[in-house]
Formats: C-alpha cells, sequence, structure tokens
C-alpha cells in the first residue's frame, strides 16, 4: 500500500505537537524555529493566536491558571515574533475583565481559555468563561468575554448570559418573645446568620424585625439601616421582651398593616415577605383565617418556623403547634415550613432560609437550570462572515449545552428546543460548545 505523502506529513506535524510540553509555544518550521515558553502551572500555551498592529507581529499566548493557587483568574501573554527577544509580556487583563453592573467573581474564571480574531484584524477577544457573579448568596456562571485593542487594552467586556438578580425585597421578620422561649441568645445568633444571608442594602434587601409576646413591638423598621454590617449589629443588641401570651396573628395582622408602609420604608413594586418564627401556639387563633386571607390578597409571601423546644422539654404533642405553623407559611408549605427540635437548632435552617427568600417567586430563579451556569466563551469560533463568532456555552439548560452568535452589535443565544432533536439529550451531559 503506498503511503499519501501529503498524509504522511500532517501526521508528522501532529506527533511533533503532541511530543512538546504543553508550556511552550512555537511556530512550525524546518529551520530557524523561534521558541517562547512561559509558566507550565499557568498552562501557558493553552491557546496561540498571531496578531498584527502597528508595532510588527506578535503570537498571542492563553494562559487560563495565571495567578495564586487559589486565584487562578488567567491571562494573556504577548510574545514578539521578529524581535531578538524570546521573552513574554503579559497583559494584566484579569481585573480589567468584568461587569459593572452586577458583583464580580473573577476568582479562577480561566481568562485566556479562548482566544480568537475579532471582525477588524486589528483587535482579538478573549473569554472567562468561568467568570461568575454574585446575586444574594447564589453564585452564576454565565462566562465573560472581551475585544482586547490594538494596544492590547481591553474594551467593554460583555456576557450574552448575564443574570437578573431579581427586584428589590422587604421582609418583616416577627418573632415571639414570649416567655417560653428559651434560652434567648440562639434566637439572636439565628437572627445575625439570617440577615448575614440577605442581599441587604436600599436597592436590595431590607428588613425589619417585630418582637411580640402579648402586643408586637418594632425593634427597628426597614429604612432604619442601610447595610448588612450595620443591621446585624442592631440584630445583636435586642433583648427579650417576654409575656404570657403568644398573640401570633395580633402580630402578623400588625406587620402586615405598618411594616409595609411608605413611611415605615417600604418601596413600591417590592416584594414583601413575612419570617414568622414562635414556639407555641397561639391565644388567638381565632384570627387565623381572616388574617391570612389579607396577607394572600397583598401577595405577601409567608415563612413559618416552629421552634418546638418548650413542647419537647415538657413532653408536649407538637401536633397541633405543626399544623398551626403550617397554616401561617405560604404554600407548598414544604417550601415555605421548617421545624426545629430546639432554640439552638434554629442556626442550621439560617443559611437554607435565606438561600429560599432569595429565590421567592420574582426575584430569585427557580426550577431547571437555563443559562446559569452557561459558560459562555468556553469555545470560540470565527465564521466565515467576519463579524460573526460563535461562542461554545457548555453549561446552557442544565449542561446540555448551546451556542452564542456574537456580533458587536448583539448576541443571539441559541434555544433548548434549536438542538434536542439532535442530540436527544436525557441527561444533561450533552456539553454542546465545548470545542468549537
Amino acid at each position: 500500500m503506498e503511503l499519501n505523502p501529503k498524509r504522511t506529513v500532517l501526521t508528522l506535524l501532529l506527533i511533533q505537537c503532541w511530543s512538546i510540553p504543553r508550556s511552550l509555544s512555537f511556530n512550525v518550521g524546518t529551520a530557524g524555529a523561534k521558541v517562547f515558553s512561559g509558566p507550565a502551572l499557568e498552562e501557558f500555551g493553552y491557546t496561540v493566536k498571531q496578531f498584527r498592529n502597528h508595532q510588527g507581529k506578535w503570537l498571542l499566548v492563553g494562559s487560563p491558571w495565571s495567578g495564586y493557587n487559589q486565584d487562578r483568574k488567567g491571562d494573556i501573554y504577548k510574545c514578539e515574533i521578529r524581535g531578538s527577544s524570546s521573552g513574554c509580556q503579559r497583559l494584566n487583563l484579569q481585573n480589567s475583565v468584568s461587569m459593572s453592573t452586577v458583583k464580580n467573581i473573577n476568582v479562577n474564571m480561566s481568562l485566556g481559555l479562548t482566544l480568537t480574531h475579532t471582525a477588524t484584524e486589528d483587535k482579538f477577544m478573549t473569554c472567562g468563561p468561568l467568570w461568575a457573579q454574585k446575586c444574594g448568596s447564589q453564585y452564576y456562571y454565565p462566562g465573560i468575554c472581551a475585544e482586547v485593542n490594538p494596544l492590547f487594552n481591553p474594551l467593554s467586556s460583555f456576557s450574552p448570559a448575564l443574570q437578573t438578580c431579581g427586584g428589590p425585597m422587604d421582609i418583616a421578620i416577627i418573632v415571639d418573645g414570649s416567655n417560653s422561649i428559651y434560652p434567648w441568645p440562639p434566637i439572636v445568633a439565628f437572627l445575625k446568620k439570617l440577615l448575614e444571608n440577605l442581599d441587604i442594602g436600599p436597592d436590595n434587601t431590607q428588613a425589619s424585625i417585630i418582637q411580640y409576646g402579648v402586643e408586637p413591638v418594632v425593634e427597628f423598621h426597614l429604612n432604619a439601616y442601610k447595610t448588612k454590617d450595620s443591621i446585624i449589629a442592631a440584630a445583636a443588641n435586642i433583648l427579650q421582651r417576654e409575656g404570657l401570651e403568644t398573640n401570633t396573628f395580633r402580630a402578623i395582622e400588625f406587620a402586615r398593616q405598618n411594616a409595609f408602609l411608605p413611611g415605615n420604608g417600604a418601596r413600591p413594586g417590592a416584594s414583601k415577605v413575612m419570617v414568622v418564627v414562635t414556639d407555641g401556639e397561639s391565644h388567638d387563633k381565632n384570627l387565623r383565617d381572616d388574617v391570612i386571607r389579607k396577607c394572600e390578597s397583598e401577595k405577601i409571601t409567608r415563612f413559618g418556623i416552629a421552634v418546638l423546644g418548650y413542647y419537647i422539654r415538657n413532653d408536649i404533642d407538637t401536633k397541633n403547634l405543626i399544623a398551626e405553623i403550617k397554616s401561617i407559611a405560604s404554600t407548598p408549605t414544604d417550601r415555605y415550613f421548617f421545624n426545629v427540635s430546639a432554640e439552638e437548632a434554629l442556626l442550621e435552617i439560617a443559611g437554607s432560609l435565606g438561600d429560599r427568600i432569595f429565590n421567592i417567586e420574582g426575584t430569585g430563579k427557580g426550577g431547571d437550570f437555563q443559562m446559569e451556569m452557561s459558560q459562555v466563551g468556553f469555545s470560540a469560533h470565527q465564521t466565515k462572515k467576519q463579524n460573526m463568532i460563535m461562542l461554545g456555552a457548555v453549561g446552557a439548560y442544565g449542561w446540555s449545552g448551546t451556542v452564542v452568535h456574537y456580533t458587536t452589535q448583539k448576541s443571539d443565544i441559541f434555544p433548548k428546543t434549536a438542538f434536542e432533536r439532535i442530540l436527544e439529550d436525557r441527561n444533561h451531559s450533552s456539553l454542546l460548545g465545548y470545542s468549537g
């Protein structure tokens, strides 16, 4: 059998490429090869592109693990092809590639994992597919890309799958402070931990605290504190007011009428949320149906938390208490109702409660992942239409993956239905867009 000369040469070139460590970048040639080397631990050479500007010809080298061990943001190196030096300079793009409208998390974003030319030859584009944004306590990984100008300065960054964190939220935390609550410090610890897990701020989440026994008392209103640190400090100083009765529904009605008033800091259009924490059956349960109906009519989302410590300590059946607090909670109750065995156990649910508050309808994301973990820019390919780039998004639609068409004017994300029949992905593992 005769060998195909072209195929033989190609095979030899491939063997040569794979035999050289990834930490070396080189140009293929039979003589006069110039070798550029860089840190192997940074994955120097993961991507390479030739680039020309008014200063000369360059080899651009992606280094997606550039940075410290715990913070590999990634970067691009420029290596002068015609100069006498074989050294490369890092462009230090990591801190410049960001989105001004969200809370950026660029730790380990892998900038330089992709590298491609743009529509104009004097620019190039790179992406950090593991760039994240923080919404409340949630982290999303939509990925980020940026074009870089002829002077190696990044232009405006873009993230086609950027997530909307949701609108403002006003929360009334209604805490039972009657005599049966014991000890009190775990209640304070719970309040602090819950507030730590909320996205506190004048444009995000505001919280007020109302303590009750016989009568409800406002500890502070929604607009009393503007920062997370200040509201946590205020909650830490709340003392138990005690009381011989537990008038839960009077407290809920008081909160409905007063907590969400504009004069007390409530904002038009903000989602209304109540968190009710109590350890006993109410003395005013005759008010329940009317009070809950009014809350429903005003679209107030309610979380009910039953603390069973007093009942367990005194060997009292908890069935009626649990039924009452479930009747306070919004439906479905498995999402809005909690019960704990003792005051000390409240701390264990504070984080989960914070996440559920953030994810209520109209503010957070629920259900299957769509583009929240899409990692746009995992791969990049310039199409024959020079003004369009295809970006791979491997994490889209629960890791089925998709493709984004990007031009300087707009980005178009292919919907899940575009590839459904082709992929037949029942296990969400296609990772479409892994290469481009």
